[in-house]
């Protein structure tokens, strides 16, 4: 074999062999899923330490342990502004009510209670999706009601998939809810960022294992207030 033809074949190979790695890395990359907590500490997330912490491995909202003031409080994690995605998480509700909010944005910083913020929710209590707008003021509304509910008292496992407007929440891996938000007038969230809530006093709940899978490129755009026109809505 002459040595201009032993040359091709290895300029060849190693052209192969880095396309099928970047192929394979991109790939991978796409398929990654964003660990939000660490099992440790709440690095990455703010909220009452009243009422959050981390105990044997698991984020724990517990109202018995604050002055909780009667309005919504939540543990914000604005690490990441996520556009379509899939989350998945678990959690494990002994009373009370919560939910995760998703596409979250801070709702006004001048009216808004400490820890306080506005997004589409994943109800717990049954499943349904609500769209919070100003927790303290009671400016929110149910979209669309569950068929079907989680259980108390053991871990239960709750996903989330935002592709677009169209808007899904399943628990234990069956589907409770879809829906497609078309509301031109302020209401539709495009991105933001990923809340727990702590619905009450008396609320005892606990979330841990959760990840999100990013279904487009992660948007580094910094999460906005609300329109006007969706308060206006109200």
């Amino acid at each position: 074999m002459s040595s201009t033809l032993s040359t091709s074949l290895i300029i060849f190979s190693l052209l192969f062999s880095c396309n099928a790695f970047s192929e394979n890395a991109e790939t991978s990359a796409k398929s990654e899923w964003i660990e939000l907590f660490n099992g440790s500490d709440l690095t990455g997330w703010e909220g009452d330490p009243g009422i959050w912490r981390v105990e044997d491995g698991y984020i724990y909202g517990d109202g018995a342990c604050t002055d909780h003031k009667g309005y919504k409080s939540y543990l914000v994690n604005r690490s990441h502004v996520f556009k379509d995605f899939i989350l998945e998480a678990k959690f494990h509700m002994a009373r009370g009510n919560s939910g995760i909010n998703y596409r979250c944005h801070d709702w006004d910083k001048q009216t808004n209670k400490l820890y306080e913020v506005s997004g589409y929710q994943h109800d717990i209590a049954g499943g349904g999706l609500w769209d919070i707008y100003s927790t303290s003021s009671k400016k929110r509304y149910s979209v669309k009601k569950s068929s079907t509910s989680a259980k108390r008292n053991q871990w239960n496992t709750i996903r989330i998939e935002a592709k677009g407007r169209k808007l899904i929440h399943s628990f234990n891996g069956v589907k409770c809810m879809e829906f497609v938000d078309d509301d031109e007038n302020g209401g539709f969230r495009e991105k933001g960022f990923i809340a727990l809530e702590f619905h009450d006093n008396g609320t005892k709940i606990k979330f841990k294992d959760i990840r999100v899978k990013v279904l487009n490129a992660p948007s580094t755009t910094t999460a906005q207030p609300a329109s006007k026109e969706a308060e206006k809505k109200q």
